[in-house]
């Protein structure tokens, strides 16, 4: 199975509904994710629901952070981050797609500020590989505004999350020597910057208990869309589940 960037932006809109009222919640969902990759079908898969918001420190699905200042408009935070973003050639149905190097995920460091106006909440976001898998950057920019109702909180959002050169390149670049042993054209991926629109969802039934929804809807850039290993132009995540807030 291969999970894309979709399920990093969808698991941070998802916790993004949860900030602002602090304290630890726990939970299970699952992800329905279209792989950009050839030769993978649609994949669902079981996931944990966590979010814990305090006063030096955050966990919002796959991102953790240690924040440096916070007040009521601001929160700037070291973080450190699960890029779930990888290739097993052995769970792939293509036959030349069977043949590439493995691609594996990785932890990411590097830091996130939030600005909060009424108007709603603007994030700007850079990582590096710290496991060195791909030795490359990523960055994010993205806009969101909860809109809470009696029981219902709705967040819609808008972004663009940037990749360098290495990274894109790690994940859907092909070598010379996998080009000879697959039959796939040689390919070298450049930077990329992939636009998004997602919308979470969190409707209370009890005190405590909270079901949750999050989808995400991916634009794919030219150099990632070009590669010989994607089939695809766009990309669709979501996610869904039922957390307990203690």
């Amino acid at each position: 199975m291969t999970i894309n960037k979709n399920l990093l932006i969808a698991a941070t809109l998802l916790a993004s509904t949860s900030a602002m009222a602090g304290g630890l919640s726990l939970g299970a969902g699952a992800v329905f994710n279209e792989s950009p990759y050839k030769g993978y079908n649609q994949n669902t898969t079981a996931v944990p629901l966590i979010s814990y918001e305090g006063d030096n420190f955050y966990i919002r699905q796959t991102t953790g952070g240690w924040i440096l200042w916070k007040d009521e408009k601001n929160e700037l935070s070291l973080t450190a981050s699960w890029m779930p973003l990888h290739f097993d050639p052995d769970d792939n149905d293509d036959h030349q797609m069977k043949h590439l190097d493995e691609r594996k995920a990785s932890a990411f460091l590097g830091g996130a500020y939030y600005r909060h106006e009424r108007w709603g909440s603007l994030k700007f976001a850079l990582a590096g590989d710290a496991m060195d898998e791909s030795g490359g950057m990523t960055g994010e920019i993205s806009y969101f505004r909860p809109i809470r109702m009696e029981r219902l909180t709705l967040t819609p959002s808008v972004g663009v999350f940037y990749s360098d050169e290495s990274y894109n390149d790690y994940y859907y670049g092909v070598s010379h020597s996998e080009s000879r042993r697959t039959g796939l054209d040689q390919y070298s991926a450049g930077d990329s910057w992939t636009p998004y629109v997602g919308l979470a969802a969190k409707y209370q039934l009890t005190q405590n208990l909270f079901l949750n929804a999050s989808a995400v809807y991916t634009v794919l850039p030219d150099d990632v869309k070009n590669s010989p290993m994607i089939d695809r132009d766009d990309s669709f995540a979501l996610m869904t589940g039922v957390t307990w807030r203690f």
